[in-house]
């Protein structure tokens, strides 16, 4: 796809590449109406420029990558029109909420590729130790990863908060073994991608959640997951990267059968045990999870 394609050339690009290649991944949708001369003019570029990004990224020329960014925006598009909603009417206001975070996860189905996951989820596995980066807003889908990981398939993962100063401290021991994802919200500078470079400088293997594929995070990242989405507030949308997550611990989950019998072996015999104290009846191994 055209943005994994300028993350792969983002870092050698020139100053004037680099502000197409911005446009292009952070606002797509706009331009998938532009021809070349019509970018140039947007962006305040000369037009050849525009025709020798394309080829730089592997394009025949700009149509062939416009076609590519159409096709991407025809796949995003549920809906060609949507009632206004009035400020006072909750319940529309709410499904129209709901309306755009099915637009970003149905975003991120589109762009995230199958062999992306597969070399994230091998990472992840086979982690000496995982480091889990994240500031804002990004720390809570982050802190509930981690308590997944740990809580129900006791993998090594441990939550850095990029912002403080005790982050280098705890990546002070890395390893090529260990693994650090970093998971951002924000386009642009943060201390999360500041600890993806550091963890690549020190040789660990390193998996970035970013909001677009020119942001910090994702330049900084040997992996890259892609979140981008917006709420109806403007404010960047947790509820992508928290699903995002989530369904990398049921990836997980569902290839660590080991650890995963171990952990509902003892849960069960946990739970029976306080509901025997209580006068309460047991309950099977069928319903162990439905209890977490």
């Amino acid at each position: 796809m055209f943005q994994e394609k300028i993350a792969q050339h983002y870092a050698q690009l020139g100053r004037n590449q680099k502000k197409i290649a911005d446009f292009l991944t952070q606002q797509y949708h706009e331009a998938a109406f532009m021809n070349a001369f019509a970018l140039s003019q947007r962006l305040g570029v000369d037009p050849a420029t525009v025709t020798r990004f394309a080829q730089r990224l592997g394009y025949a020329g700009y149509p062939e990558l416009l076609r590519e960014i159409q096709a991407t925006v025809k796949k995003e598009l549920r809906v060609a029109y949507q009632r206004p909603v009035d400020k006072d009417d909750e319940a529309g206001l709410f499904l129209q909420a709901l309306a755009q975070e099915k637009e970003n996860l149905e975003r991120a189905m589109t762009h995230i590729r199958g062999d992306t996951i597969t070399a994230v989820v091998a990472a992840l596995r086979a982690a000496r130790n995982l480091y889990v980066v994240a500031q804002g807003l990004a720390k809570n889908p982050a802190r509930l990863f981690v308590f997944q990981l740990r809580g129900l398939l006791g993998m090594p993962a441990q939550l850095v908060a990029a912002e403080q100063l005790g982050a280098p401290m705890l990546l002070s021991t890395l390893t090529e073994e260990d693994v650090v994802m970093g998971v951002s919200l924000s386009a642009l500078h943060d201390d999360t991608a500041e600890m993806l470079g550091l963890a690549r400088h020190r040789g660990a293997q390193t998996i970035g959640l970013a909001a677009s594929h020119t942001s910090p995070t994702a330049s900084n990242a040997n992996l890259v997951l892609v979140c981008s989405g917006e709420t109806t507030t403007g404010m960047p949308s947790v509820a992508i990267v928290t699903a995002v997550l989530t369904a990398l611990v049921q990836v997980i989950a569902l290839q660590e059968t080991e650890r995963m019998g171990d952990l509902k072996a003892g849960l069960l015999e946990n739970l029976n045990w306080l509901l025997e104290e209580k006068g309460e009846k047991r309950i099977q191994a069928d319903d162990i999870l439905r209890q977490l």
